[in-house]
């Protein structure tokens, strides 16, 4: 019974080692995947996906882009892939805070020649730039080679994605209008506002900068270079001033007719100071007559718009905030 019961631990103990058995060095896995299909890729923006799975294959491995098919035609369309064009990368990390010109933001890029989608070498990822605008819409999927230091194999049709229509600029919140009492700002009066009150357009691939106009219910610019426009205080007591787009521009320019504010990178902004992706502005009470329907006698209140953007791609855009109910009165 003893002699039994060794034995039967000497077999337990040599299937435990079987099951334990290291992987051999060079060992490449015939399942190696990625676990999203297909991945989706927005045109125009920069975009990185997770990495390959690697199945426990040994590392490091060394993948390469091979051939790239459209899905719904099984057409070889690799010569798309492969082209490239002109696009500027960083050669440093970017801060915000320190880069605040065009000049020390250009002094950390370079113009490089770069297809519009790449596989990372090492980890299998899929990364995308803007360039990718050239490229048309579609449904692809891929062959990669995938090699470490023994062995080197070719995978038909690992990958899938699918190149997305984007919008070049998002708005992400409802334009808003509120007419805050001079004196005693906690007597406020919501003026109706929706989405028809902000017209934004990419008006330009070139140039970054945004040009913002306040319109009132008749299509007049109201002026910010003679003060009719303003920076937005916090409510209550706690000072300072609610987010403009002036915060985050790397240059402000006041006009007869509008604001341009000049940006170096993109997406723009690349973070939010705090409540959303949203600038607030006053129009002083004396620049403002509000609709007789709103009860509100002139030169007592002031009219406080709110509009909402942020960009994906480069170019100049133009936002036009449309203030309804308002009639602008001119500077005296």
């Amino acid at each position: 019974m003893k002699k039994t019961l060794l034995y039967s631990l000497g077999f337990i103990l040599a299937l435990g080692f079987a099951g334990c058995k290291k992987i051999p060095d060079g060992n490449l896995s015939n399942i190696i995947r990625y676990e999203e299909l297909p991945i989706e890729i927005p045109q125009g923006r920069d975009f990185v996906s997770t990495a390959i799975n690697p199945e426990g294959s040994t590392k490091p491995l060394k993948i390469k882009l091979l051939n790239v098919y459209d899905r719904e035609t099984g057409k070889d369309v690799t010569d798309l892939f492969t082209k490239t064009y002109k696009h500027k990368v960083w050669t440093a990390l970017y801060d915000p805070k320190v880069d605040t010109t065009i000049a020390l933001i250009e002094a950390k890029r370079k113009e490089v020649d770069i297809t519009p989608i790449s596989i990372n070498p090492a980890s299998g990822q899929i990364e995308a730039n803007y360039t990718t605008v050239n490229l048309p819409l579609g449904k692809y999927k891929f062959d990669l080679e995938i090699g470490n230091a023994v062995e080197t194999r070719v995978y038909k049709g690992v990958g899938e994605f699918d190149l997305i229509d984007a919008p070049f600029f998002v708005v992400d919140a409802v334009r808003s209008t509120v007419a805050m009492k001079v004196g005693e700002e906690t007597k406020t009066k919501t003026i109706p506002s929706n989405a028809s009150h902000q017209v934004t357009k990419r008006i330009s691939e070139t140039g970054n900068k945004i040009i913002v106009r306040f319109l009132d219910q008749n299509g007049k610019p109201f002026n910010p270079k003679a003060g009719e426009l303003a920076r937005r205080p916090n409510s209550g007591n706690q000072g300072g001033f609610l987010q403009t787009m002036q915060d985050y521009a790397l240059d402000t320019h006041l006009f007869d007719d509008r604001m341009e504010f000049d940006f170096g990178v993109v997406p723009f902004p690349l973070n939010s100071l705090g409540n959303g992706f949203n600038y607030y502005y006053r129009i002083p009470a004396p620049y403002v007559e509000f609709d007789p329907s709103l009860e509100l006698p002139y030169n007592t209140y002031s009219c406080n718009a709110r509009f909402n953007v942020r960009v994906f791609a480069p170019g100049t855009y133009q936002v036009d905030v449309i203030v309804p109910l308002v009639t602008r009165v001119p500077k005296k």
